[in-house]
């Protein structure tokens, strides 16, 4: 069923604020999700979680390998870092890293791995 996207806007915030009063079983019932994916603020949400989820997982991986100071040198770099595929390729390639030079090298490409192999 496609909604117009101001009805889908409408309908993720009718869920959103209305869970803050009621239930959230409740709009789970009454407004499937599948109308809400089709709302811009919730597809940024969801962009957002999860760009948030892989920053996060980048980093527990390289603390797990590399000293701590230096990770902690990458991270604010690597949180300004607004593209999700870029970000994916970093987790691929944090825990493929045998140091962290070569994550390093990576993270200052320009160009996201996937798109200089398909220039190649």
């Amino acid at each position: 069923m496609g909604l117009a996207p101001t009805q889908a806007d409408l309908l993720y915030a009718t869920s959103l604020f209305g869970c803050v009063v009621h239930n959230s079983e409740l709009y789970e019932r009454l407004i499937p999700e599948e109308l809400m994916r089709e709302s811009k603020f919730y597809q940024r949400q969801m962009e957002k979680a999860a760009r948030e989820t892989t920053l996060k997982n980048t980093l527990t991986v390289l603390n797990r390998k590399f000293p701590a100071e230096a990770v902690n040198a990458l991270t604010s770099e690597m949180q300004n870092i607004d593209d999700l595929q870029r970000l994916e390729q970093l987790l691929i390639a944090a825990a493929e890293a045998r140091n962290l030079d070569t994550f390093t090298q990576m993270l200052h490409e320009s160009e996201p791995v996937g798109r200089q192999q398909a220039a190649n």
